[in-house]
């Protein structure tokens, strides 16, 4: 499934047939993807990667040179009480930083899920980064009642969404220590090679959340909970996000823009805007 965003001049494309992620050039798509600073990590995470075996793929090519600019990967994931999308891998060029492109690749994901299977009333996302939670708080603003988890303002305590979290972390990490009072994951970040340092001096909320709750092997479980809204308005609202108009990438510093989001992986930033 197919959306162009003409005034990009961006083509994305939902995948979750098994012959069709057989199909996907993956050296390619790395080869597009990794720049001089992510190649080592994102190597790494495309080598120990098998697409077949994820449930939905978002691919973002530009028409004019054929060249991936950004991928979202996703598991569908479920607790004894609720179904959930579990994010897993999301890569972005750094030309395309600031334009919501993967902002739009996820209400994309919503939209086209919905159309084949049940509405995705959870996301969850395992990460280390700031921006990711930007990314996840930003997306969850434009979607009608959505509520991110954690918050933070320590002041603020969600009983019913701490909940909604602990019974995710049971699913995806059963043999990791759970703090429902911070959304952390103790030990929940593999092994391997990473181009993030941390942040010398927070500057945001959400940055001195991670700064002050996260070691060095932990990761955040960042939940959105859609469910407060009726499947029309989600969905309705997703496509209208997916045909925003097209904002202009903003010029950035030389930083990482990739991020392997589950426990799988390595670090290396960003899930961005």
């Amino acid at each position: 499934m197919d959306h162009l965003l003409s005034s990009a001049g961006i083509r994305l494309r939902y995948l979750c047939d098994r012959s069709l992620l057989n199909a996907v050039d993956v050296p390619q798509m790395l080869e597009d993807l990794a720049e001089t600073e992510t190649r080592y990590a994102m190597s790494w995470w495309f080598a120990a990667t098998r697409f077949d075996e994820f449930d939905h793929v978002v691919t973002a090519v530009d028409e004019a040179t054929g060249r991936y600019v950004a991928l979202l990967v996703a598991n569908d994931g479920a607790t004894a009480q609720e179904t959930f999308l579990d994010l897993q891998a999301a890569f972005v060029i750094r030309a395309m930083r600031g334009s919501m492109l993967m902002r739009r690749m996820l209400a994309y994901a919503i939209s086209r899920i919905s159309l084949l299977s049940s509405l995705p009333r959870v996301i969850a996302a395992r990460t280390s980064q700031p921006i990711c939670y930007h990314t996840l708080a930003m997306f969850a603003q434009a979607m009608p009642g959505a509520v991110i988890f954690p918050n933070p303002d320590p002041a603020v305590v969600d009983l019913a969404r701490a909940g909604l979290a602990r019974r995710i972390a049971r699913r995806v990490a059963p043999t990791h220590a759970y703090d429902a009072s911070t959304g952390v994951i103790r030990g929940a970040k593999l092994s391997g090679p990473t181009c993030f340092s941390r942040l010398a001096q927070p500057r945001t909320a959400v940055e001195r959340m991670f700064e002050s709750h996260l070691g060095a092997s932990d990761q955040m479980l960042v939940v959105v909970d859609l469910n407060a809204a009726d499947r029309e308005a989600i969905t309705g609202q997703a496509e209208k996000l997916v045909r925003k108009r097209w904002k202009q990438p903003h010029a950035v510093a030389a930083t990482p823009v990739a991020q392997a989001l589950s426990a799988s992986g390595p670090e290396i930033p960003t899930l961005t805007a």
